[in-house]
């Protein structure tokens, strides 16, 4: 699953400027289809948009919006949300300092949902020299997103790490399966880790 996500965003990455068919549902639930454009980067504080393919491009505040579904071929559907989020140093020590928002890719959703960015580093020659994609969770009643774990691909080699077990607390067997490294319970399995909390506490 993990590969195909490598892939898929790194595809997605090259297309950034390209206007595709989308969906924007702001804060009030109202929706516009439309065509839009991916978030120039991470921050970016406007999404751009147009009516259709012979209309003006005009922008909306990233606050404004709940969340962006862009569609693709062969049915593949993107969903992005704009969120702060806790770092994983302050969640552990209990505090409520926040980030300003990113914009985060879903990848779960459900009681738990499970989002993520994409970091690139390149070397002064532009080639590129690592990947690493960090992963947030935010249950139904938090307002911040919390960041829990990252996976990077730095030079075909894989580095992953789950930096804060203790937010799957209230599912002690998997925050005891993590603590303890048990296999299928690292930072690359996040996704089956989130579908199982969702599963236990429908």
């Amino acid at each position: 699953m993990i590969f195909l996500l490598v892939f898929f965003c790194t595809s997605v990455g090259a297309q950034i400027n390209t206007f595709r068919s989308a969906v924007i549902v702001r804060h009030n639930s109202t929706q516009i289809e439309c065509l839009a454009k991916y978030p120039a980067i991470s921050n970016s504080k406007v999404i751009k948009y147009k009516i259709d393919n012979n209309s003006k491009t005009q922008k909306m505040k990233s606050s404004d919006i709940k969340t962006v579904r862009y569609f693709h071929k062969g049915d593949k559907i993107v969903e992005k949300e704009f969120l702060p989020y806790i770092s994983t140093f302050d969640m552990t020590k209990n505090k409520q300092n926040h980030f300003d928002p990113l914009w985060m890719d879903v990848l779960v959703r459900g009681r738990m949902t499970l989002y993520v960015t994409e970091e690139i580093f390149k070397s002064s020659r532009g080639q590129r020299q690592s990947t690493t994609y960090h992963y947030y969770c935010k249950r139904e009643n938090e307002e911040f997103a919390s960041k829990i774990a990252y996976v990077s691909y730095r030079n075909s080699f894989l580095v992953n790490r789950i930096e804060a077990d203790e937010y799957f607390s209230d599912a002690s067997d998997i925050s005891e399966k993590i603590e303890n490294r048990a296999e299928g319970y690292s930072a690359k399995d996040i996704i089956a880790i989130v579908e199982e909390y969702n599963s236990k506490n429908k």
